[in-house]
């Protein structure tokens, strides 16, 4: 219970462009994962899945359907709301600011779980991010 707690508290002070900057990596680990175990394992063929997946826009379709289904808890959705209002220093390349800021509050959602130590939901949500991922670019799982 304490730890959880610790955890928590952590997670919050947290800024939601740090959150971000982990959930990236813990979402480009996961589809990566995902990919290598569902594809043939050529190089070009593994890079260009996981690139369909981990993409601004792509990541915005998928903020825009959990919200959409309701599937963020109320903690998640505060989360996703700071992030994508958060002044970023960076710009997209090849996406919309608005994808860009969705596809930050996406990532901002999965590193305060993951910081959070809430596994169990992160491994949800982060399946969930990949059965829409791909039925936003035209596959299934």
């Amino acid at each position: 219970m304490y730890n959880e707690y610790v955890e928590k508290t952590r997670a919050q002070r947290l800024t939601p462009v740090s959150l971000a900057f982990i959930g990236d990596a813990v979402h480009t680990l996961f589809v990566r994962e995902y990919v290598v175990e569902h594809s043939d394992g050529v190089v070009g063929t593994l890079h260009n899945a996981a690139s369909r997946l981990i993409n601004a826009k792509c990541q915005a379709a998928v903020l825009d359907e959990l919200i959409k289904a309701g599937e963020l808890s109320d903690e998640e959705a505060d989360v996703a709301r700071r992030a994508k209002n958060a002044h970023l220093h960076s710009r997209a390349k090849a996406a919309s600011p608005d994808d860009y800021h969705k596809a930050t509050a996406l990532e901002a959602v999965i590193g305060y779980l993951h910081v959070s130590g809430e596994a169990k939901r992160e491994q949800e949500l982060l399946k969930r991010c990949v059965q829409i991922g791909l039925r936003a670019n035209g596959k299934q799982d």
